[in-house]
């Protein structure tokens, strides 16, 4: 079943680089579960409360969601999305957050772009080795 981004995740996919927004768009298409877009572009308040609750470890403007073009337009280099099974948010279903990012990197593979993931930051293919984990936080690597 093809799934398509609803308005809410469209509006917030519309503040993401154009690269990742096409990244997101082909891993709906090959995803077997829904996902929505939680976070495209953050303002500076929503940067640090996020940052305050722990739920980020970067301050405004250092988080790779706070990234805007020359004329001050939002343009997110990451994204953050949540897994949409059975009417619900499922937070702690780890390997379906790892499928979406599988999907997620297969696009980005296809499309020749390089990502990371809040899965693995460093990138080594291992996450036992992590001490944050923002299971549902991809992000360009330019």
């Amino acid at each position: 079943m093809p799934y398509r981004f609803g308005k809410r995740s469209s509006d917030k996919l519309s503040t993401c680089h154009p690269t990742l927004v096409a990244v997101a768009n082909r891993a709906l298409e090959r995803s077997p579960y829904d996902f929505s877009i939680i976070h495209g572009y953050r303002g500076e308040e929503q940067q640090n409360a996020l940052f305050d609750s722990g739920a980020s470890k970067k301050r405004f403007p250092d988080s790779m969601h706070n990234n805007t073009d020359d004329n001050g337009k939002p343009l997110s280099l990451a994204l953050d999305f949540a897994p949409y099974v059975n009417g619900s948010i499922p937070w702690n279903e780890v390997t379906i957050f790892a499928v979406i990012v599988g999907c997620l990197f297969s696009a980005a593979a296809e499309l020749d772009v390089k990502l990371r993931s809040g899965l693995d930051w460093d990138g080594d293919g291992l996450t036992s080795d992590q001490t944050f984990h923002d299971y549902g936080h991809v992000e360009l690597i330019l």
